[in-house]
């Protein structure tokens, strides 16, 4: 079984959950109750995955274990894809990632997802002792260990950073070929190696229409060149609502996000950031303008239908929810709305 060979019929939609708890009184156990509440409405309302990221020593109790929280909510559900979006892979030892994702596609039937990347911010890596500077290299050793380790054979691997002598990881994943394995990358060597060794890549979440055509188009040329199906992998940040009026309303926990990318240089210049000479100059309509999902469920159809006809994802992940908002009574109702009213016309 793969689950990439599931129908195709419409455009299967992702959740990409807040994975950040900036109360002031750190009530991790409690965000964690508010995500299975989440996954479990999202299965109820047709989205089909639901997806976990990774960072270290955050001030805002950023959730480290993007794993372990795919088999928390594997073991909420039943029918969605769980998984990592991504999972910092050269912090990892592949043999015990190997077991754990194993053991995970396991208990839910085959429906694991490993998605990875290879990490940029300093303290990641100082957490654990790994030089910034090594991070492609065990990538890439990384996802080689992983596809021979789910065979369920013994087998050596000797290379710059991992040397394994006739090793078998039990047990072997559940799907014959083991979990897809999508791959970050939005630069050219990146693209690169998402085409030459990824089941996947994963659109950079915050550029234009057009930036991510160029990308994706890169992307096609080096899957084909490397003999591989390219599959696309959409993530956008969305605020849904009933209104245009009643987004705007609640935008600003999405603007200080992008603010914060802006500031930091993540975005690449396009035509609707003329005029932008600072944070302060970015407004929701011109995010909205080929850059988020956003507006009423009419307005999102619209939206994600242009991102279909232009660069023809495969699947679609959103981050609704942001630190700071919205409140989770509001995530779960636009969870179902978006559930209800946009995923059914896609």
């Amino acid at each position: 079984m793969n689950i990439h060979k599931e129908s195709e019929k419409m455009l299967p939609v992702g959740y990409f959950p807040c994975t950040q708890d900036v109360s002031d009184h750190g009530n991790v156990s409690g965000m964690l109750d508010e995500l299975a509440e989440q996954a479990e409405l999202c299965e109820e309302v047709g989205f089909d995955g639901f997806f976990f990221t990774e960072h270290h020593q955050q001030e805002d109790n950023y959730l480290p274990s993007p794993v372990l929280l795919a088999g928390m909510i594997g073991a909420r559900t039943t029918k969605i894809k769980v998984g990592t979006c991504v999972l910092l892979a050269p912090l990892y030892h592949p043999i015990r990632l190997a077991e754990d994702i194993a053991v995970i596609d396991q208990a839910t039937k085959g429906r694991m997802v490993a998605a990875v990347g290879i990490g940029y911010q300093p303290p990641d890596f100082d957490a654990f002792g790994v030089p910034l500077k090594q991070r492609a290299g065990r990538t890439e050793e990384c996802v080689e260990i992983l596809r021979e380790a789910w065979k369920g054979k013994p087998f050596s691997y000797d290379s710059k950073y991992h040397t394994i002598e006739n090793v078998r990881v039990t047990p072997a994943a559940f799907q014959e070929s083991g979990p897809p394995i999508w791959m970050a990358g939005w630069v050219p060597v990146g693209l690169e190696r998402a085409g030459r060794m990824g089941d996947g890549w994963i659109a950079d979440p915050i550029q234009s229409l057009d930036v991510i055509k160029s990308y994706a188009d890169q992307y096609r040329a080096e899957a084909k060149k490397n003999n591989r199906k390219p599959y696309i992998v959409l993530m956008r940040d969305c605020v849904v609502g009933e209104t245009w009026e009643e987004c705007v309303a609640k935008s600003e926990p999405t603007m200080i996000t992008h603010r914060y990318y802006y500031e930091g240089g993540a975005y690449v210049a396009d035509k609707h950031l003329e005029g932008v000479t600072c944070a302060d100059d970015l407004s929701f309509d011109l995010l909205a303008k080929e850059r988020l999902i956003a507006g009423s469920p009419e307005q999102c159809l619209e939206q994600l239908q242009m991102w279909k006809e232009v660069v023809q994802p495969d699947y679609v992940m959103l981050r609704m929810r942001q630190p700071g908002g919205p409140s989770q009574e509001e995530a779960l109702q636009d969870i179902r709305m978006f559930g209800e009213k946009v995923i059914p016309n896609l």
